[in-house]
């Protein structure tokens, strides 16, 4: 018998009129990977499914690995017709499945437009697969890879020390320097609630006197609906993202790499 929760979850997909929305996960901390991986399994919570494009190698901090699963059947594999888009999720926990992409994200500025194609269509059965397809990000703020820019909304998980606030003025700097509309953050491991709102009190500070990036607060990761806060639109500004406006982007993003190469 299923639950209130899985049914619910279940309403949602069937009756979901737009693409589950592509957020880019950042993270800044001392184990920047168990902060991903402890802000994803929070994203599944109330029965959510969450698909994670992870960008990093196996010796950068994979997810497959932090999961102990082996690695292998990256995204771009299935660009080249070699296997289905659905053969490359691996489930790694109840609601979350992780496709690798380290290899995907190193080709994306030499792809061609047959394979442009087999991406778009990719994203969009990984969208209909998921309440929330989630940009495990790779590299740094200052530079964002192709589908870290092309993603329509942000998250930054901040670990409430010292490592996770400076590494946070570093992302805030990088991403606005890229153009990003605003930042959602959320803070993680702080020791209460005045503890995390006075980080983000901080963050916002440095914002508004060094760079002037709006953030936008979704709370701690251990008490807040942080899954519903991220699977819910922002409204008319910021709508779920659609599948075919992500791709847009990261064909723009991508044609810009490839003539700077």
């Amino acid at each position: 018998m299923l639950h209130a929760s899985d049914q619910a979850a279940g309403l949602r997909r069937l009756f979901r009129r737009t693409p589950s929305a592509v957020v880019a996960l950042f993270t800044s901390g001392r184990s920047p990977r168990d902060l991903a991986v402890q802000t994803l399994l929070a994203l599944t919570d109330g029965a959510r499914r969450v698909v994670a494009i992870d960008e990093h190698a196996p010796e950068r901090g994979s997810l497959l690995a932090a999961f102990g699963f082996p690695e292998g059947g990256d995204l771009l594999g299935a660009l080249q017709g070699q296997h289905e888009v659905s053969e490359t999720m691996r489930e790694v926990a109840d609601g979350l499945w992780v496709v690798p992409a380290a290899a995907t994200v190193q080709a994306v500025p030499l792809l061609g437009a047959g394979h442009h194609a087999r991406l778009e269509a990719g994203i969009a059965e990984l969208q209909r697969r998921a309440d929330l397809l989630a940009i495990h990000t790779v590299g740094d703020a200052r530079r964002l890879t192709p589908f870290a820019r092309a993603a329509g909304r942000r998250l930054l998980v901040v670990e409430a020390s010292g490592v996770g606030a400076r590494g946070a003025c570093q992302w805030i700097k990088g991403l606005a320097a890229a153009g990003a509309g605003s930042l959602e953050i959320a803070v993680s491991g702080a020791r209460d609630r005045a503890d995390a709102t006075a980080l983000f009190a901080s963050l916002q500070d440095f914002s508004s006197r060094h760079v002037g990036l709006p953030l936008v607060w979704r709370g701690e990761v251990e008490r807040d609906p942080l899954a519903e806060a991220m699977t819910t639109p922002l409204g008319a500004r910021h709508p779920a993202e659609g599948a075919s406006a992500f791709i847009r982007r990261l064909r723009a993003w991508s044609s810009q790499a490839g003539m700077a190469g």
